[in-house]
């Protein structure tokens, strides 16, 4: 791999943080043009994927706490002392909350932290790594809601996230903004907002973008890309329809799999998630079929499970004390998607019909494998059937089996889309004037 440099001081790399696998990695390298030179992950199976689909990045695995160093050694020495041109990182969302300061306050001084999530903190680590190698861009994604998260800092103090962040970055030249981003907005055809914060040192950019205290705005910042899908926009919402209306029918019944592609596959649904769906309308959740599909009759009891006439009504229910009640859930559950809408956001659970809004709009099934990774983007023509799930162990897989169903739901479920990645990128090229200078050397 060749790293090519924007200056004196610049190489055009990247380095990822917490890199989910290395869905983020396709929409910067394989999109992009930037070579990812270096990758951390934790575990085992996503360490592998990294590994399969990026020959020529060196991958640390293990906890980024004991690996840092030696990640932050490795750029040293691989660019000679320049700074890589970007670096991202996607701390685990899992354990961000929106609690107070005061709470956590009080609870470091009891000496009781037994309602702090240490994932939280994850985010410092990443701080000391931007810190020492000072890229020219930094992106860090994460949920929506990490705008109010509080940790304990580094000094043991309970802080905001952003805060913390702008506290020890502005002080080396850096202006940062963040943004809510929703996806959809951006061509993806499934909707998904992430809280995107951006942050940059090339001082042509922090000119026009001065430093400010307060890093997080519901106004999208000049360093954020433009939306190119939506009501306000040229281009409409990819719908599902668009997406995904052209591939073969699948039943959780009578067709788990499609012949022709072994990741058109689906898993099976019991007897009564099968009555229940069945009779669910588009759009619609399973909670409210009110009607008894034997004599049509509509149940005027909201909590009903059985007709009048005796027949059970086709709604998620349980046996309880010898009765049946309806099972209490959110009534995002056992909900069938809008053909005409992008899909609903795709979770680490899309395989499970009891997770939010995991029906298909019309067939009797969830989402199969190749329909998600469609969704994620990560069929997009630019890089489609590039990236590979073959070999890598996970879960519990049939002897024959070439890949993990359970390894792509869950990693298509926690990644950001590369697609999404590939819009940020292209809008840090277009900020920083140097890349024009570069793309004739590429």
């Amino acid at each position: 791999m060749k790293v090519k440099d924007l200056d004196q001081n610049t190489a055009f790399v990247s380095g990822s943080i917490f890199s989910g696998g290395g869905l983020g990695d396709v929409g910067i390298e394989w999109g992009g043009g930037v070579p990812v030179i270096a990758a951390s992950e934790l575990l085992p199976s996503r360490a592998a994927l990294l590994r399969a689909n990026f020959t020529n990045t060196k991958v640390f695995e293990g906890d980024i706490c004991r690996e840092k160093d030696n990640y932050i050694s490795y750029f040293k020495q691989k660019l000679a002392g320049k700074r890589p041109w970007l670096l991202t990182l996607s701390p685990p969302c899992q354990g961000m909350s929106s609690n107070g300061a005061g709470k956590l306050s009080a609870a470091v001084k009891a000496g009781n932290r037994s309602s702090e999530d240490p994932r939280n903190r994850l985010i410092l680590p990443g701080i000391d790594i931007v810190e020492k190698l000072q890229p020219d861009w930094f992106v860090l994604e994460n949920v929506r809601r990490m705008e109010n998260t509080i940790i304990r800092n580094e000094q043991n103090k309970p802080e905001n996230i952003l805060s913390c962040l702008s506290r020890r970055l502005h002080p080396l030249g850096y202006t940062i903004r963040a943004n809510i981003l929703d996806f959809r907005s951006y061509g993806v055809p499934h909707h998904r907002e992430r809280l995107i914060t951006i942050g940059c040192r090339i001082p042509c950019v922090v000119s026009l973008v001065s430093p400010i205290d307060k890093i997080y705005s519901t106004c999208l910042s000049p360093l954020h890309p433009m939306p190119s899908h939506g009501p306000m926009c040229k281009l409409p919402y990819v719908s599902l329809r668009d997406a995904i209306g052209h591939l073969p029918a699948l039943d959780a019944h009578t067709k788990l799999t499609d012949s022709e592609d072994p990741y058109h596959n689906i898993p099976p649904w019991n007897e009564k998630q099968y009555f229940w769906m069945r009779h669910t309308p588009e759009g619609q959740t399973a909670f409210d079929n009110l009607q008894c599909p034997d004599c049509q009759k509509i149940a005027g009891n909201p909590t009903a499970v059985r007709c009048s006439c005796g027949s059970s009504l086709p709604r998620p229910q349980k046996e309880e004390n010898g009765r049946s009640r309806l099972v209490r859930g959110f009534r995002s559950s056992y909900r069938r998607m809008n053909w005409n809408k992008p899909a609903s956001t795709l979770t680490m659970n899309s395989g499970v019909i009891s997770s939010d809004v995991k029906g298909h709009p019309v067939q009797n099934r969830v989402l199969s494998l190749r329909e998600i990774l469609i969704l994620s983007t990560l069929d997009h023509p630019l890089w489609k059937d590039r990236f590979t799930f073959r070999g890598i162990p996970f879960g519990r897989m049939k002897k024959n089996e070439l890949f993990s169903k359970k390894l792509i739901r869950e990693v298509v479920g926690e990644s950001i889309p590369p697609l999404a990645m590939l819009k940020i990128i292209e809008r840090l090229k277009e900020l920083d004037p140097r890349v024009c200078k570069l793309k004739g050397s590429l």
